[in-house]
Parts: structure tokens; C-alpha cells; sequence
């Protein structure tokens, strides 16, 4: 499924509408789809036909809600998504890694040459639709731009998911983390002395959007992931001007270099903290060409403080995290990660009783490898507790607090709010509830 086809889809489940007023790409556009999101049902994703200084159209709030979403992932609800994490995960032996691995390497990706890709003659960043979102931005941003780099020894692609801040023409400050895909590559080749070929490209199937972003092992190829988890295939066309290969069905390709040794200040960036960011180290992509389709539509999403898109994503994330501990980890019975803290800091875990000094090894474990090790706050919970409740789980932790059940390590928090004897909880008893049940036509309440 590629761009247009989930567009289409959209527009048959009355889930996208057309904007044709010009639009500034400056502000405007972003304000547009903050108010958009905000409506109770996540609003419709929006086509921007006109926008001020590009000739290309420009879609946002694509999975902005829980419907777009599944949609996105080839599927009619979360539901109908957790089901095939689950079959698919429990199919495999091992550990998850193990088992994401041995399922992703039973299927092949099928390679072609053939795509619509037309290259530019001039090629300019700075004349494709980036936004800037926030006031306190000084750049535009490709916020939806997947970027492909490749071990150059062993061949191991990685597909991820950096913001991409346009800073001239042929420059675009490329801010990926230390210790993710790329930056190992990245490593490599400055270990060399040579440079890292990188393609950016945008569109192809959604749910490359989510795979890119999903807590996959490194040794995990993210197209291939996708590919085994929903039974779809990708063609690739080979870069022009880059050892690399791309979907052949994207709507527009970015490639270039990184020469290690060049860096630049990326940012403000207004980030989903609601605060700026800034690095000063930030790696810089040289422009070595790009290529779109004749009719291309650029996708993009707004980043900032909630309400934001990117929840959806990141509980798509939370349903494979969960099924990956459940597995490393047996004791685990149950994960939430409250929209609250917009999925990035608090981890509540429903844990089967054990003592207080196995507890602490969980957390160990949980903070030395495993999904979690960049949680801010884990909170373990007994069996009782209903998780989805934030309310109800904050409430037992706070009942339950002991100090010495309180655990610290680099910045990171875990309590142990476990022990409640089941016997002392203060619940109706029987009796009563059927009391009740049988005088309910009586009390006309």
C-alpha cells in the first residue's frame, strides 16, 4: 500500500478533506492541524493543495486518530493490531529478539528496478513544503522523512525516523540519536575516515512510519519487519547518485552524504516536551540529489507539546513492547504506558507477586536491556490493578510507598508498589452485590 492508496482509503471512510486555500508552510500550516487533531475524534486528515513558494501538495494528521491509525498499519482497528503482534510474536522461539529476527528472515524482500521516480535537474531542499511549526523554530523541518543508511561491511540496512531541519539548497542538519542505526554507521565510516551514504524518502507504505519508529533490535531490518508483519511486499529502485536503494513507490527521495567530521547547531526545535530543543553537534547531510514523482504528495506531522498525532504511534509501539516483555520476561503481566506522559516517561507494569529482592532484579534487568532501559519512571503493580486506570495505579503507588522500595539509577526512577495482601483490600462482598442485583427493579435509581 503505498501513499496514494491509504489517501484513497481515507477518502472512502470519510477521513480526509481537501484544503484548496493557499496556506503558508510558515506557522500557518501547523497551526491548522493542532486545531484539526484537537476535535474529540482526532478531526480528518488535511490535503493542502496550495501552498505559498512549492508547487507540491502537502497531507498531515495522517494517523491522528485510532481509525487512520489501524488504517495505516493494514488493519480496522488496535485491536485487529494487537491480535497479529501477538500471533505473529508467539509463532517464533527464543527470546522476542530471537523471535522477531527468525520470523523476519522467513521472508524475502522482492527487488525491482522499475519506479516513477523522476530526478531533478537542479536539485533544492530548500523548495520542497517544510514547515516550521513554532514561533521559536529559525528552520523549516521534514518531520515525516525516512532516512536509510547501511553497515558498510555488512550490508545491514537501517530505516529510521530523525527530523530533518532544511538548512540551505543542498544541506539538511540530520539529528538521529547516539546509539541508533545510523549514528552506528555513521561511527563506522569515521572510524574510516570516509563518508556515510544516507537517502531520505517520503511516502511508500504508512506503515513503514511506525516501523521505523518501533523498538525493533538492531539486527532487525525494518522492511522486512513490516513485510512479515503484514503480509506486504516492497519493490526498491536503486539511488542515483547513492550506493543505496529505496522504495520504488515513494513520493520523493533526498540523497546525499554525511562526512563525519562536519557538524552544525540543529534547532530550536519545538519538541513533544513543550520545550525547545537544540544540539550542537548535529550531523549534516550533503545533498548529492533528489528525485520525485510527477504527482508527488509530501506527508508530513506537527511536533510539540499534546494534544499530538504521534500518541497513536507510540501506542502502537506500546502493543509490541508489551508482547516483547511478556516474553523475556514471564513474570510480566500486563503494560500500559499513560497517554499522560505522552508514552515517553512513566511505565506501569502489572506483575505477578514476587518478593521485594526479585522485584529489584526485574527493574535491573528492565533498565540494562530491554525496551524500557529509556523510561523515566517504572511503577511495578500487583495483579489487582486495573491499568488502564492512570488514576487508579497512581493512587496505589502512593499508598503502597516505601522508601526503600524506591530505586534510582541515571536520572531513571523505579518504584515497587507490589505486596498488597488480597485478603485486606477493602471490596463489597458477595452477599451484597446480589442483594442488590435481585432489588434492582425496587429502588427505580
Amino acid at each position: 500500500m503505498d501513499l496514494p492508496v491509504y489517501l484513497t482509503k481515507l477518502q472512502q471512510l470519510d477521513q480526509i478533506e481537501s484544503v484548496a486555500t493557499e496556506v503558508s508552510c510558515d506557522l500557518e500550516l501547523a497551526a491548522l492541524c493542532r486545531r484539526e487533531f484537537a476535535k474529540p475524534d482526532g478531526g480528518k486528515a488535511l490535503l493542502f493543495k496550495q501552498l505559498k513558494g512549492s508547487k507540491l501538495p502537502v497531507v498531515a494528521n495522517l494517523f491522528g486518530s485510532e481509525l487512520r491509525a489501524a488504517q495505516m498499519l493494514h488493519s480496522r482497528s488496535f485491536v485487529e493490531i494487537e491480535g497479529k503482534v501477538k500471533r505473529w510474536m508467539q509463532a517464533g522461539q527464543g527470546t522476542a529478539e530471537q523471535r522477531l529476527n527468525s520470523n523476519v528472515a522467513a521472508r524475502k524482500r522482492v527487488d525491482s528496478l522499475h519506479t516513477n521516480l523522476q530526478q531533478a535537474d537542479h536539485p533544492d531542499a530548500q523548495s520542497l513544503p517544510a514547515i516550521r511549526s513554532w514561533s521559536g523554530e529559525t528552520g523549516r523541518y521534514l518531520t515525516l522523512a525516512l532516512t536509510v543508511t547501511q553497515h558498510p561491511d555488512t550490508g545491514q540496512c537501517n530505516l529510521g525516523l530523525y527530523r530533518a531541519q532544511i538548512l540551505g539548497e543542498d544541506r539538511i542538519a540530520l539529528n538521529f540519536a547516539p546509539g541508533s542505526g545510523a549514528a552506528q554507521h555513521l561511527q563506522v565510516v569515521a572510524e574510516r575516515n570516509e563518508v556515510l551514504p544516507v537517502a531520505l524518502f517520503l511516502g511508500s507504505d504508512p506503515a513503514l512510519l511506525w516501523s521505523a519508529a518501533a523498538p525493533l533490535p538492531a539486527s532487525c531490518d525494518e522492511f522486512t519487519f513490516t513485510t512479515a508483519l503484514f503480509n506486504r511486499s516492497f519493490s526498491f529502485t536503486q539511488c542515483h547518485s547513492q550506493n543505496l536503494q529505496v522504495p520504488a513507490d515513494a513520493e520523493i527521495v533526498i540523497e546525499g552524504q554525511i562526512d563525519p567530521r562536519q557538524t552544525c547547531v540543529e534547532g530550536p526545535f519545538g519538541n513533544h516536551t513543550g520545550s525547545y530543543v537544540t544540539r550542537q553537534d548535529c550531523p549534516v547531510l550533503q545533498v548529492t540529489g533528489i528525485q520525485q514523482k510527477p504527482q508527488a504528495v509530501m506527508p508530513l506531522t506537527v511536533v510539540g507539546p499534546p494534544p499530538s498525532e504521534n500518541i497513536f504511534l507510540a501506542q502502537a509501539n506500546q502493543i509490541l513492547i508489551r508482547e516483547m516483555l511478556k516474553i523475556d520476561y514471564p513474570q510480566i503481566l500486563d503494560l500500559q504506558m499513560p497517554i499522560e506522559t505522552i508514552f515517553h516517561a512513566t511505565s506501569l507494569l502489572k506483575v505477578r507477586s514476587l518478593n521485594q529482592k526479585d522485584n529489584r532484579e526485574l527493574i535491573d534487568n528492565l533498565w540494562k536491556s530491554s525496551p524500557l532501559r529509556r523510561a523515566k519512571i517504572i511503577i511495578l503493580l500487583d495483579e489487582d490493578i486495573e491499568l488502564k486506570s492512570f488514576a487508579h495505579c497512581w493512587w496505589r503507588t502512593i499508598n503502597q510507598f516505601d522508601s526503600g522500595k524506591l530505586y534510582q539509577d541515571s536520572g531513571r526512577i523505579a518504584i515497587d508498589a507490589t505486596g498488597v495482601d488480597p485478603a485486606s483490600l477493602v471490596k463489597e462482598d458477595q452477599q451484597t452485590i446480589d442483594l442488590l442485583k435481585q432489588r434492582r427493579s425496587e429502588y427505580k435509581l
